[in-house]
C-alpha cells in the first residue's frame, strides 16, 4: 500500500511545478496495446522432485508468462485539475481478464513537449486465467507509460504495470506487465 501512496505523493508534488510540466491534451484517447503479462513469473511454485520424507528439493514455477492485450479509453476532462479518468480492459492468452477504472496524469519530459511520462493508478475486477492465481477478484494496477507524441497527437509508447490485491487475498503474488501502446486521439 505504501507504493500506491508514494505514486500519489509524486503526482501531487509534480502538479505544483507549473503548467509547463503538465501536458494539457484536449482530446479523448483510445489506447490499443499488446505485450507480456507476468514477465517476472510471480506466483505459485510446484514441487517437481521430493525426498522420501516429503520435503521438496526441486521446484518449478506454475505462474507462466502470456501474451497480453489491452484496450483503454482515456477521458480528456480532468478532475481536481490534475487527474484524467480512464477505463480499460486487459486480457491474456491464458484466459485471465481484468476490467478497471482509474486515473492518470501526463507530464512532459524535455523541451520538445513530445516525450511524456504518464503515471497511473486503477482498481478493478480480475478473473484468474490458466497461469498466475491472484487470490482476489479486486485488484489494483499501478505503473505508467513513457510515450512519444506526434504532431497529430497520436502517441506511441511503452507501459510497465504492477497488478496486486494489496493484501486483500490470502496471498498476494502480484504480476508485472510490459505493454507496447498506440494511442489515438478523437
Amino acid at each position: 500500500m505504501r507504493n500506491y501512496l508514494g505514486i500519489f505523493l509524486i503526482i501531487f508534488i509534480c502538479s505544483f511545478f507549473g503548467e509547463d510540466l503538465m501536458a494539457r491534451g484536449k482530446d479523448n484517447r483510445l489506447s490499443l496495446g499488446g505485450g507480456i503479462y507476468n514477465f517476472m513469473e510471480n506466483g505459485e511454485k510446484r514441487c517437481t522432485s521430493s525426498h522420501t520424507d516429503g520435503t521438496c528439493f526441486s521446484e518449478e514455477s506454475v505462474a507462466k508468462t502470456s501474451v497480453l492485450y489491452q484496450l483503454e479509453y482515456q477521458y480528456e476532462k480532468r478532475f481536481l485539475k490534475i487527474f484524467k479518468p480512464k477505463i480499460g480492459f486487459l486480457g491474456t492468452s491464458e484466459n485471465a481478464f481484468y476490467g478497471y477504472g482509474g486515473v492518470s496524469v501526463d507530464f512532459f519530459m524535455g523541451n520538445c513537449k513530445c516525450l511524456l511520462i504518464t503515471p497511473s493508478f486503477a482498481a478493478g475486477w480480475y478473473v484468474d486465467g490458466d497461469e498466475i492465481k491472484m487470490y482476489n477478484r479486486i485488484e489494483f494496477m499501478s505503473g505508467g507509460d513513457l510515450s512519444y507524441k506526434f504532431r497529430n497527437n497520436v502517441r506511441v509508447g511503452v507501459g510497465v504495470y504492477h497488478i496486486s490485491n494489496a493484501g486483500l487475498g490470502k496471498e498476494n503474488p502480484g504480476s508485472e506487465s510490459i505493454i507496447l501502446k498506440y494511442q489515438i486521439p478523437f
